[in-house]
């Protein structure tokens, strides 16, 4: 099957101009999908893109695509990068040096991925309209999505515990109670919440655990956030609410036990 594609159109997060012509940008997207970095020289001046010359970087400075007078340099390009970059061939001529990085992997997140560019001047002198100019940069962001949430509640006890396995990156967990028809967030008193990564694979493991407050609650809900993706994954128990209020208030087994009493000593006399 072949990995789906992401646009930055839909999904990056940040849009700005450093300088006079570097266009940044920042990528979301997801483990083993492959990423646009899509990039345009917009310079009127040129009408002839037989000289194109471009490339694209790592942070490191390491080289994952090279394109030379019509045709792609694989020699320059690190074995880290092989056969995981393709471009548009048919828009290289027009200015358009966007490539594909596919296979995308943990290895990738963080990354900060730069082209430069270099066109000759079709006076056929030795002039360049641009010579070696950063064109784009961007920084790529990789998730990985969480298995559904598992939601333990105990009504005894009237605890919740939430779990989470094999994400990246670490998600946000937000607790919510139903009350009288109207959703409450829930005191960070009330919540502990412990979150680890795994050193092989890096991804995170998270529990969280709601001391649920006394009161007639209908349901309490699990929310857990993956910041990267954007998206909020809802778990929920619901209660029988009359039990799970006796059970949440001590204050009402008091009186209870009290009335209880003065019942049975009426009776003894």
């Amino acid at each position: 099957m072949l990995p789906k594609v992401i646009s930055v159109f839909g999904l990056f997060s940040s849009f700005v101009v450093a300088g006079d012509a570097t266009l940044v940008r920042d990528v979301n997207t997801t483990i083993s999908d492959s990423a646009v970095l899509e990039c345009s020289i917009q310079d009127r001046a040129i009408t002839d893109w037989k000289s194109l010359r471009f490339y694209w970087q790592d942070d490191r400075n390491v080289v994952l695509y090279s394109y030379n007078n019509g045709r792609k340099v694989a020699e320059h390009v690190n074995e880290l990068y092989q056969h995981r970059v393709t471009d548009f061939p048919q828009d290289i001529v027009r200015g358009n040096i966007t490539i594909v990085l596919k296979n995308l992997t943990l290895d990738d997140n963080g990354r900060t991925y730069s082209s430069f560019a270099a066109v000759l001047d079709d006076s056929g002198t030795t002039r360049y309209h641009l010579e070696h100019t950063q064109i784009c940069e961007m920084t790529l962001h990789v998730a990985v999505p969480y298995q559904e949430p598992r939601l333990d509640v105990n009504t005894e006890a009237m605890s919740a515990v939430c779990s989470l396995q094999g994400g990246f990156p670490a998600p946000d967990i937000q607790w919510v109670l139903l009350h009288n028809s109207s959703h409450q967030a829930v005191e960070s008193r009330n919540v502990n919440t412990e979150t680890k990564q795994n050193v092989h694979d890096h991804l995170y493991s998270s529990r969280s655990i709601l001391h649920i407050p006394a009161g007639r609650h209908e349901a309490v809900s699990c929310l857990s956030h993956n910041p990267t993706l954007n998206r909020t994954v809802k778990v929920t128990h619901n209660f029988n609410t009359a039990g799970a209020a006796a059970r949440s208030s001590p204050a009402a087994l008091t009186v209870y036990l009290i009335a209880a009493a003065v019942v049975l000593l009426t009776a003894v006399q």
